[in-house]
């Protein structure tokens, strides 16, 4: 029995949509890879581990007389969500301690 031989497609236009097709694909692995790597439980707690750090370095600035960081807003939202948390925690504690008097 004689082995097939492949198949060459001399046609320009089915050339330039195999050509398109093989782009795509590229284009659509490097997305999913890059999704699945935004979304990997680890690179989301170590961002979660970092973005913590950095909002208690920045309340200690904060308290030091260092003002807000002016170069990121963000940060500068996580150090009032951070002072707000702690706030509100002192103020709850508070409310507890004294109704139990």
């Amino acid at each position: 029995m004689m082995a097939k031989e492949p198949i060459t497609v001399t046609d320009p236009g089915i050339v330039a949509a195999e050509a398109a097709v093989r782009a795509a694909r590229g284009d659509l692995t490097a997305t999913v890879d890059a999704l699945a790597a935004r979304l990997d439980p680890r690179v989301k707690a170590q961002e979660a581990a970092t973005a913590a750090k950095t909002a208690v370095h920045d309340a200690q600035g904060l308290l030091s007389g260092h003002g807000f960081p002016a170069e990121d807003p963000k940060r500068s939202r996580n150090v009032k969500l951070l002072a707000g948390a702690v706030l509100g925690t002192v103020a709850l504690v508070a409310i507890l301690v004294i109704r139990r008097r």
